[in-house]
């Protein structure tokens, strides 16, 4: 069984981390198994979503880093964070490209410029 994590950055800012609650609570209608992990300064963090999708059987977990640009985070902490989960928790764990990578979240960008 799958599973996914929407990784975001965290912040000390209670409404922004709220913000990341709502988009999970509006994906969670159409997507099972699916966590929302702080890197830092917010919970959960991305320990503590691999604990509860393993706890429901999920064999596989899908990450999706929520970050415009390729810094230090997406490049080193994710990938390193994904490792030592996967060796300790036994399960395999996939990180996608940052989501500012993706082809899509650039015509979004477009299609929201151009319509106004």
């Amino acid at each position: 069984m799958n599973g996914y994590i929407l990784l975001s950055h965290g912040s000390k800012v209670q409404a922004s981390n709220d913000a990341s609650k709502d988009v999970l609570k509006k994906l969670r209608q159409n997507i099972k198994n699916i966590e929302l992990a702080f890197l830092e300064l917010s919970e959960p963090d991305f320990e503590e979503a691999v604990k509860n999708l393993k706890t429901a059987g999920v064999s596989v977990i899908t990450v999706l880093p929520l970050f415009l640009a390729p810094g230090k985070h997406v490049r080193e902490d994710v990938p390193e964070l994904a490792s030592a989960c996967s060796k300790k928790y036994d399960i395999k764990i996939d990180v996608l490209e940052h989501i500012g990578a993706n082809s899509a979240y650039v015509k979004m960008i477009e299609n929201i410029l151009l319509s106004t």
